[in-house]
């Protein structure tokens, strides 16, 4: 009988958590404002957040652009888990220090002509905040001819508009020559356009997830829902590390875009098969870590080419070859690094969950 009692207690603290298991992923889904002063010289700033954990906001550097609140003020949302916060702006050339934030509260940063920082928990402005509205990213790439671009966005039949006035939001440029901006999920339709609205596309129809444009010089377009300058086949990164490694693992991203594989560092576990240790990653990555010891002992970051299977053996921590065919012992070629020559410090075990954020940014904002 007081087996049976014990089973069924059991049973009933199970169950009496669902609901707590379900608030608590709730929590975590739930979105706080971030608000921001920056000095004038500061355009377009950005909002680049992570947790201790080193779980990301946001997919990529320089992270999610601010919008204007008035009064100086410009906000934006970031998950309820975000503890660490990079204002940047100018395209990322300048940028704050890692700024520790609550968890969970609305923050209100102001950024000095130095970049030091300073946090508040009071509001700083009287102009309410608006409310958070789930957006997804339009890529656009456009004639050269075109001396600026903006993104129209509105939903049809009922002609309900994303944007105040006409020609819509000005897109952001990135590195690789793609424009990108932010519309509602409730958006159906959009044009891009460019030259302060005097050259455009036609309406596109579109269902609410990323998508990539191309607008050629007679203003037809292509529209995709993968990214076309990467490829959709998987690679297999294949690793020999020292035997004092343990659990090694895979950090992967793009450079100089900094699109990362993984949410966290480490990154992903390696799975032995025979003499190697290996993993399927995207096959659009061309940089790569491989580390081990919960990220405490890792090789400098090393470039890869696109779209092909690698061979990675790791000497030390210092001294790493990658080829592109298993080699035969002593058939190896130096690995380089890449362009931006970003390395992640070594972690000290003591204080690495305390570190692995830093990790995680430092790479970003090598930029």
């Amino acid at each position: 009988m007081k087996k049976v009692l014990s089973i069924l207690f059991a049973v009933i603290l199970c169950v009496s958590a669902l609901p707590m298991m379900a608030f608590a992923e709730e929590a975590k889904d739930e979105m706080v404002p971030v608000c921001v002063s920056v000095p004038e010289s500061w355009e377009a700033p950005h909002c680049w957040a992570w947790a201790d954990d080193g779980t990301n906001a946001f997919e990529a550097w320089p992270g999610e652009q601010f919008e204007s609140l008035g009064d100086g003020w410009y906000y934006t949302y970031v998950p309820s888990f975000v503890q660490n916060v990079i204002v940047n702006a100018n395209e990322a050339a300048v940028q704050t220090e890692g700024v520790v934030v609550e968890a969970g509260k609305a923050a209100w940063i102001t950024v000095a002509d130095d970049a030091t920082a300073t946090v508040s928990y009071d509001a700083q402005s009287t102009t309410e905040i608006p409310e958070y509205v789930e957006k997804f990213t339009v890529h656009a790439y456009v004639p050269l001819t075109w001396e600026s671009v903006n993104l129209w966005a509105w939903s049809a039949p009922d002609g309900k508009n994303a944007f105040e006035a006409w020609p819509g939001m000005a897109m952001t440029e990135g590195e690789d020559g793609w424009f990108t901006g932010k519309v509602p999920t409730w958006v159906n339709s959009i044009i891009v356009n460019g030259n302060e609205g005097s050259v455009q596309t036609a309406d596109i129809s579109i269902e609410a997830k990323e998508l990539w444009v191309t607008v050629y010089e007679d203003l037809t377009y292509e529209v995709s829902d993968t990214d076309p300058n990467k490829t959709a086949e998987n690679i297999t990164i294949h690793a020999q590390v020292p035997a004092d490694w343990e659990a090694p693992c895979c950090w992967a991203w793009s450079a100089p875009d900094g699109t990362n594989v993984f949410s966290a560092w480490p990154g992903e576990a390696l799975t032995k098969d025979g003499d190697w240790y290996t993993i399927e990653v995207p096959g659009w990555i061309n940089s790569v870590i491989i580390n081990a010891n919960e990220g405490s002992i890792q090789t400098s970051d090393l470039s890869v080419e696109v779209g092909k299977d690698v061979w990675v053996v790791v000497s030390d921590a210092e001294n790493a070859t990658v080829s592109y065919e298993e080699p035969a012992a002593g058939d190896t070629v130096v690995a380089e690094k890449n362009n931006t020559g970003m390395i992640i410090g070594i972690v000290v075990a003591a204080i690495a969950v305390a570190v692995i954020a830093v990790v995680v940014v430092n790479k970003k904002k090598a930029k």
